[in-house]
């Protein structure tokens, strides 16, 4: 019989299906729901595109590759060093790495002051590393988001940086398994992660979100829709709000 040589594929994910949530990601989910206010309704992950000389490339269809430009043996031969003699010595580019940390962090909160909308949010922010790639990514939990263009938001983060994807939290089984389950947390507590709140989350700030679940769900099918081209004709984000919900604008 032969041996399935992929079978770790299955059982990889099989393991991260049963992930439960590590002692760094209870404390976490501790100071978000309690120090920070709690009630988060959205979570956002935002990712940077590769640069020209990172060791992996991405195509559309976010498979990674090899970048042959900072290849040791097939790569581009560049001058590396000129001696007194005027002698050259080539050699292969030097591997650039990805978005560090600090900048990951520093553009999201640029991000969210450029918009109108973002900058009334209640948020949390936490900066990662990628599996694949020697690079930071973003996920960031909002609250407070009813008047948020999200179509907006995207737009403006995807132009200048990478991907963007934002779904609601279906906290059914506690922040704390969420966050497990998101992969989110896992190096708290370490000088490998970074995260941040806004203003409004700290010191008994945090004002309870006052549009209910049903709103933020109907909020993602109209963000998912434009996503798709709008494929199906639905009711304005506005009129819901009136006619559904019952708020003012």
């Amino acid at each position: 019989m032969e041996m399935d040589r992929l079978k770790w594929i299955d059982e990889e994910l099989r393991a991260e299906k049963k992930l439960c949530p590590n002692e760094n990601q209870v404390a976490l989910a501790h100071a978000l729901e309690n120090d920070w206010g709690g009630d988060w309704r959205l979570m956002a992950t935002l990712t940077f595109r590769p640069n020209d000389y990172e060791e992996y490339g991405q195509h559309k269809n976010d498979e990674f590759y090899r970048n042959m430009k900072v290849s040791w043996l097939e790569g581009e031969r560049i001058v590396k060093r000129v001696g007194r003699d005027g002698q050259m010595r080539m050699g292969g580019r030097g591997i650039s790495p990805g978005w560090m940390p600090d900048n990951a962090e520093r553009m999201v909160h640029r991000w969210i002051r450029r918009d109108p909308g973002l900058r009334k949010t209640r948020w949390f922010v936490a900066v990662e590393a990628h599996k694949q790639r020697n690079c930071s990514h973003a996920h960031v939990l909002f609250s407070n988001a009813r008047k948020v263009n999200w179509e907006r938001a995207r737009d403006d983060w995807f132009s200048r940086h990478g991907r963007f994807q934002v779904d609601q939290v279906k906290d059914d089984e506690g922040m704390a398994m969420y966050l497990a389950k998101s992969y989110v947390g896992k190096e708290y507590g370490s000088h490998k992660f970074r995260m941040s709140v806004s203003r409004n989350a700290r010191e008994g700030r945090a004002r309870k979100d006052d549009l209910p679940k049903l709103g933020y769900a109907y909020r993602m099918m109209l963000f998912k829709n434009d996503c798709r081209g709008g494929e199906f004709e639905m009711m304005s984000w506005r009129a819901f709000q009136r006619k559904t919900l019952g708020l003012k604008d």
